[in-house]
């Protein structure tokens, strides 16, 4: 599988900030991920190398809304999310009271044959 370099965008998400802030950065971000949201054909995503504080997780999630990708995305708790899309998936860093966590995780959409084969169910 060939990883894709071209960044398409960037930006910053704070789940604690300003309402109209909030909405604004939800907004552009839900603008920038449109090509990955139109090209998933199961509403499955994968994300990559969470970094937690006691480890590092990947797994699937379902989610049909920006805020519902933001929520599979990230933890509960305050955090700032700094991140980049690319054709074929958005990176991102989570950090917690100004403290990165030093990784790199990723999202990318479930394809059909990925779900059958990794989840193990087809719809």
């Amino acid at each position: 599988m060939t990883t894709a370099t071209t960044k398409f965008a960037q930006g910053t998400l704070r789940n604690v900030c300003d309402p109209q802030d909030w909405e604004d950065a939800v907004e552009y971000f839900g603008d920038s991920i449109a090509h990955l949201i139109s090209a998933n054909e199961t509403w499955d995503w994968r994300v990559q190398n969470l970094q937690l504080w006691n480890r590092e997780v990947s797994g699937y999630f379902g989610a049909r809304t920006v805020l519902d990708i933001i929520r599979g995305m990230t933890v509960n708790g305050d955090w700032t999310m700094r991140w980049a899309t690319y054709e074929d998936r958005v990176e991102y860093s989570l950090s917690h009271h100004d403290a990165p966590t030093g990784s790199v995780s990723s999202l990318y959409p479930v394809s059909e044959a990925e779900r059958e084969e990794q989840i193990g169910y087809y719809v």
